[in-house]
């Protein structure tokens, strides 16, 4: 079974923050520590890929640090990613390295980052998460979210308590329940994954919560309505900035094929 990967990515500091704490990982390419004006793409048949997002943890000490690093690890450790429970272990292990960078480096405690990401071996795929970065499945031009988000405002939602788009402007919309962090407590980390059957021509979109907050659920379906590919990406980047988003803003768009 042949497979092939196209992806559209950025990633940006947004209209408000001075330096961008999210990093990206496509399949071996590393991006950290830089702000793009334009989205990038990257086409690869490799069968074994892994994409993933980073957000350094607002606020706290050396976002893009604990990003790049739990990135690394990441990278590192691609090769032996083929379950949902070696998932978590290479997560669990990003932890610990930044527990030890933590012992190295005191002032650098409590740093830490969410993530979002989509691992591909051959025609399965798991996504996952820790935080509130998420994963979408692209089912015509119906987002469906296919991650759970770690954090207050998911509990209350969970709830029934606010709706969707609630979410989106609660004060307390940036806390969150689990991250990859160098904070000292083993019980921090919780580690969304589900495992999908790919379909040909699926569709993924991988964002940090800069994304889903600067735009609606339906406003990412209309923009997707009419803009495809990089265009989409293209015209993500250019409105979030024009909106002057608050957030450090990326996203990663993957359209998968498999044949015979």
């Amino acid at each position: 079974m042949a497979v092939n990967i196209e992806s559209y990515f950025f990633t940006n500091n947004g209209g408000v923050r001075g330096n961008n704490e999210d990093g990206l990982l496509v399949k071996d390419i590393l991006i950290t520590d830089t702000s793009m004006e334009t989205p990038d793409s990257f086409l690869t048949d490799d069968t074994d890929a892994l994409f993933c997002i980073a957000d350094g943890i607002g606020g706290e000490q050396k976002g893009e640090v604990a990003s790049q690093k739990v990135l690394c690890g990441l990278l590192a450790e691609q090769a032996v990613i083929t379950s949902e429970k070696t998932v978590s272990d290479a997560l669990y292990l990003a932890k610990e390295n930044l527990e030890q960078y933590v012992k190295e480096n005191p002032d650098a405690y409590n740093l830490g980052c969410t993530l979002a990401g989509l691992i591909i071996r051959g025609t399965k795929a798991i996504a996952f998460n820790v935080g509130d970065c998420r994963v979408y499945r692209i089912n015509g031009n119906y987002f469906e979210q296919i991650t759970k988000d770690h954090s207050i405002v998911q509990t209350l939602f969970d709830e029934g308590i606010i709706t969707e788009e609630e979410m989106r402007f609660h004060p307390r919309r940036n806390v969150i329940t689990s991250s990859v962090s160098g904070d000292g407590r083993s019980d921090s980390i919780h580690v969304f994954s589900h495992k999908i059957s790919l379909r040909n021509y699926d569709i993924f979109f991988i964002c940090s919560d800069g994304i889903w907050g600067c735009f609606s659920h339906d406003e990412l379906e209309m923009i997707y309505q009419r803009f495809q590919g990089y265009d989409f990406c293209e015209k993500l980047l250019t409105a979030a900035l024009a909106r002057k988003a608050s957030d450090n803003i990326s996203g990663i768009l993957l359209i998968v094929s498999t044949c015979e």
